[in-house]
């Protein structure tokens, strides 16, 4: 539940700067508008923290709905892994594209990486 409620603040500080139009404050000395102004900040036209705190919300929803209703965790873990595996590749995915093509880094966009990976770690724990 932590770890989705951190998603939801990374992504949704990334949101407010970027329709706020104000700058990201980066703490690795990188520029993190060069990352999450890129070419590949978009899916479908759909920027990445909205895609982000989509899938931290969804997560969140789903952990609270495993407490609620016990009858369906297991069916409800198997989603988690699911959609948590999707996150982990589309993260690993976006670090690529932070190493290789931009150049650059996006500390916030680290940070909710290892969030996402952190999650699908959980999620397989719980099908255990």
């Amino acid at each position: 539940m932590a770890l989705s409620i951190g998603g939801i603040i990374d992504t949704s500080y990334l949101l407010y700067q970027h329709y706020k139009k104000r700058p990201l404050i980066c703490p690795m000395d990188h520029d993190c508008s060069v990352v999450t102004e890129s070419k590949w900040s978009k899916v479908f036209f759909v920027r990445n923290e909205i895609l982000g705190w989509s899938f931290y919300l969804l997560m969140l929803i789903f952990i609270i709905l495993s407490v609620i209703l016990p009858n369906f965790s297991s069916k409800i873990y198997l989603f988690l892994f699911l959609s948590s595996f999707v996150g982990v590749i589309f993260s690993a995915f976006l670090v690529y594209m932070q190493i290789y093509k931009i150049r650059d880094y996006c500390f916030y966009c680290l940070i909710s990486s290892f969030l996402t990976l952190l999650i699908f770690i959980n999620s397989i724990l719980l099908l255990l």
